[in-house]
């Protein structure tokens, strides 16, 4: 079990590694199309229209590979004070149950995900991009994406704690990048 977690781990990092430079792209992508915006309506005086379209996009899909990864690193926002006094049992118990929570809000939003995708936004296009793509590539499809990602993360996290004699390891000392 050790050597498939090992692999786990190390698919993991990967996928961490791409997450990593895809929430860098968008965020660069989404300052240059700003200032490009900037620079053609006041010095050109003619707005580009498809900027604010393009900036959103880039921003939705940042928000959420950046999410994932972000869990994969413990950057998340937590309070640890009142949980580091309890015995590590409990520790575990709280770590576990909490990653069970977000494996199923998780799973929500991929299955919720999907629906949307299927239902309304398979038949819609972008509005100012200079061509028609469809609007689940920006609005479900990151989504998905990220939430699958951060469900394969916290299984691993759960198969990890369920294998060790340990808590379940601090995400960013397990799968550091």
């Amino acid at each position: 079990m050790s050597a498939f977690l090992g692999g786990y781990r190390a698919l993991l990092a990967g996928i961490g590694r791409v997450e990593r430079w895809v929430a860098i792209v968008m965020m660069v992508s989404m300052v240059v199309c700003i200032f490009a915006q900037v620079v053609s309506r006041y010095l050109f005086g003619q707005p580009l229209v498809w900027v604010e379209e393009l900036s959103t996009y880039a921003f939705i899909w940042g928000a959420f590979i950046g999410a994932a990864a972000g869990l994969k690193h413990g950057r998340h926002l937590k309070i640890e004070s009142f949980v580091g006094w309890l015995p590590a049992g409990i520790r575990r118990g709280l770590r576990v149950a909490l990653d069970l929570l977000i494996a199923l809000f998780c799973v929500l939003l991929v299955v919720n995900g999907f629906k949307a995708m299927f239902s309304f936004e398979w038949r819609q296009t972008t509005i100012a991009l200079p061509i028609d793509l469809p609007r689940y590539l920006f609005y479900s499809t990151p989504l998905i994406v990220g939430a699958a990602s951060m469900v394969l993360t916290v299984v691993h996290d759960l198969l990890e704690a369920a294998v060790g004699d340990r808590p379940a390891p601090r995400r960013d000392e397990a799968l550091s990048v």
